[in-house]
């Protein structure tokens, strides 16, 4: 797993303003109580902050994630979702990327299912 290391920066690193999402993916688990999350991103200047919420159609919350200042450029994440009912079945994973300093700098979503 590549990580940002401040001593030997990795030849491509981008500034803030830059950082993107270069892949998001969903693996939901055979239990359909949690799910894998797998995000790339471009490698960085400056370790941004990573937020991530599972809402359902109703855009009710049903699980969330904050990391402050992620290191990793490829990472994995567990997600534990909330008691759901048999009904909901249909999701959409929010990613976002920002500093403290700038804010918002990039954010993306992917639509999956249960």
């Amino acid at each position: 797993m590549k990580r940002y290391n401040p001593l030997q920066p990795h030849p491509q690193a981008v500034p803030p303003e830059q950082v993107r999402f270069l892949n998001l993916q969903i693996e939901p688990w055979e239990d359909r109580q949690r799910v894998r999350v797998h995000a790339r991103l471009t490698p960085f200047q400056k370790p941004p902050n990573l937020e991530f919420e599972i809402r359902a159609a109703d855009d009710q919350v049903i699980a969330s994630a904050y990391i402050v200042e992620n290191i990793d450029f490829d990472l994995v994440i567990t997600m534990h979702l909330r008691q759901l009912p048999l009904e909901r079945r249909y999701f959409t994973l929010y990613a976002r990327v920002e500093y403290d300093e700038i804010g918002l700098v990039y954010q993306d979503q992917q639509n999956f299912s249960l």
